[in-house]
């Protein structure tokens, strides 16, 4: 039995044998996710070609359709999808989801089950197209699955306090405080139910949690009745230990306190006052207790920066690099200690730099900076040093790069970003099967990376394997040519242009180079895959012409015109250009790495490489 989750991450498990990696392609993923959300009832075909190929033609998106249940069928070696005319479903007998478990219980008021089967918000972090019609209706089921979820959560909470047991109604109390932290309706029933049960110091402390929060959040006042509790709260009362019972009447006004005063010995009141300190020791020990457990849980606001900024930093566009920083930058904000947002916020700056969307001397600093802080909240993390091991990369500092990346592997064997990056550091220096394989190893860990996928195929390619490499580009990008990543990111087409001219598809390269400079204008990256084409194709006339073209002011300009150059064989020119680079940019040093053979073993090149500071190539 396979088991779909989509209530928080993604995923897909069964209870016998590992899910086959095929299975885990994004679009296939999320064609499962979409008849997860329909239900029993499906989902019509064409709102799922309207949703998955919002720019496609019906007969294009419809065979694309078909071809994507195929490739799930195929992928899984069962069929999960059930056709019932114009409708597909999910076949409950081959995948159980998490969605189906919560909608049941929800139905049967098994108010507790349904609280268990909620893992988070429907797809949390997973996009899954351009369609603005779908990303509506996953708002809108979003939406009402939480707010069956508080729903449930406050009848439990109020069950429990109709049996008396206080301490399991303040904990769902809690649980839907989390869900719905801005609701003032909700904190006042936190902060009453713990100053009833003698927490009077965790009451206050929830209080004044939830007006930093509204203040930060919205920017307006809370509610006033928030800090009318606290007034209440904070008062020391007269010699009693009890506790008087705390509600809010509909006037909005806070009862008065009346209590009798009591007579009492000097020794009396001596061991009272001890037994007060001691309580208050004791409370005072528990809420930090609780304090420090909450501050390693970030706020529900932070946290939903964080997987926003992730969200956006997978797409690896300048558009979701730029926004990942934005996210990144307000998860900081609110909790000022959220390494994961560092580690974050440092790999945004990388991407940035190395592919030339901001100024590399900006970003990596930048990088470096922000990886440090990561790493000075938490060093047990494996993103920061990945990041660490980029930047240094860019400093050519090769050695403390390569020890960044393997400490980074050695926190987190599982973490793919780590693979792929030691990966071109492994190709600049020239060790091109080790970066195969590390990149292999990246690309299996995570299926769902484009970009990633993309890295392991140019690497293919770079080792001579240029067939693999072409079967590699057909699986993770040939399935679907119109994805909104495969649309916006110009260096995977220029990537393509030169696996599809290596193979000789000199029709498909040309496309892929027009479609990255379509993107790019006349970044110089872009404009020398166009021509390497067509020095490929033995037009070295046209390849001139199309590099004239070139943005001349380009940081990357004098050493993609070295590799102009070098592509239609005049080396004297390629060596003058590439002595005119003043900053050697991470993509041209993992170009220049193995070009060895390209150069014919010219001692200018093995020159270059020692100013450099770069490793001679490695016989193979």
């Amino acid at each position: 039995m396979l088991q779909l989750k989509v209530l928080g991450s993604l995923s897909l498990q069964s209870d016998t044998d590992p899910v086959p990696s095929g299975a885990h392609q994004k679009r296939r993923l999320g064609l499962l996710a979409l008849l997860c959300i329909g239900g029993t009832r499906g989902v019509s075909r064409e709102r799922l070609q309207t949703y998955l190929w919002p720019e496609s033609s019906s007969d294009r998106s419809r065979h694309a359709l078909d071809q994507l249940v195929y490739a799930i069928r195929r992928s899984l070696g069962t069929n999960p999808i059930i056709s019932e005319g114009r409708d597909l479903r999910l076949d409950p007998s081959v995948i159980e989801t998490d969605l189906g478990t919560f909608a049941e219980a929800i139905e049967d008021q098994r108010w507790g089950e349904a609280a268990a089967a909620y893992g988070g918000r429907l797809l949390d972090g997973f996009y899954v197209s351009d369609s603005r019609e779908l990303e509506t209706w996953i708002d809108s089921e979003r939406e009402r699955i939480d707010n069956e979820y508080q729903s449930a959560l406050e009848k439990l909470a109020r069950g429990a306090a109709a049996k008396g047991d206080r301490a399991t109604a303040i904990n769902w109390w809690r649980k839907l405080s989390a869900a719905d932290p801005l609701s003032s309706r909700i904190a006042i029933e936190v902060i009453q139910n713990l100053a009833e049960a003698g927490e009077v110091a965790a009451a206050i402390q929830h209080a004044r949690s939830y007006q930093d929060l509204v203040r930060k959040e919205l920017e307006v006042a809370p509610d006033p009745r928030i800090e009318k509790l606290i007034s209440m709260l904070s008062r020391t009362p007269p010699e009693s230990a009890e506790v008087p019972e705390l509600r809010l009447n509909s006037g909005l006004e806070v009862p008065q306190l009346s209590v009798p005063a009591i007579r009492r010995s000097r020794f009396q009141r001596r061991a009272a006052a001890i037994a007060i300190l001691v309580i208050g020791l004791v409370a005072s020990v528990a809420v930090f207790q609780r304090l420090r457990a909450s501050d390693v849980k970030e706020s529900l606001a932070a946290r939903n920066h964080y997987l926003r900024g992730l969200n956006a930093w997978n797409s690896r566009s300048k558009e979701g690099l730029d926004t990942a920083v934005v996210y990144f930058r307000r998860a900081i904000e609110l909790e000022p200690g959220y390494g994961e947002a560092y580690g974050g916020l440092a790999n945004a700056y990388v991407l940035l730099g190395y592919s030339g969307y901001r100024p590399a001397d900006a970003m990596f600093p930048k990088a470096r900076a922000t990886a440090l802080r990561a790493i000075a909240i938490d060093s047990t993390m494996a993103p920061p040093y990945a990041a660490l091991g980029l930047e240094l990369t860019w400093e050519r500092k090769f050695d403390e790069a390569e020890r960044a990346f393997l400490k980074s592997i050695a926190l987190d064997p599982q973490y793919p970003t780590a693979h792929q990056w030691y990966g071109m550091l492994l190709k600049i220096e020239s060790r091109i099967d080790e970066a195969v394989e590390q990149t292999r190893m990246a690309s299996e860990l995570d299926p769902l990376s484009l970009q990633i996928q993309n890295t392991y195929a140019t690497f293919l390619n770079a080792s001579g394997d240029a067939v693999g490499a072409l079967k590699h580009y057909e699986k993770v990008a040939g399935e679907e040519p119109d994805s909104a990543w495969v649309r916006r990111n110009p260096w995977l087409l220029t990537n393509m242009a030169a696996v599809y001219a290596a193979n000789g598809m000199f029709d498909k390269a040309l496309d892929a180079a027009n479609r990255s400079i379509r993107i790019t204008s006349r970044h110089p990256r872009s404009i020398a895959a166009l021509s390497a084409v067509y020095a490929k194709m033995g037009k070295r006339d046209i390849a001139r012409k199309v590099f004239a073209q070139v943005d001349t002011t380009n940081e990357h300009y004098a050493a993609e015109r070295g590799f102009f150059y070098l592509d239609i064989g005049e080396l004297d020119s390629a060596f003058r250009s590439f002595d005119r680079v003043e900053q050697w940019p991470i993509p041209i040093l993992i170009s220049l790495g193995s070009s060895s053979q390209r150069f014919h073993n010219d001692p200018r090149y093995f020159a270059l490489l020692k100013r450099l500071g770069m490793p001679l190539p490695r016989k193979r």
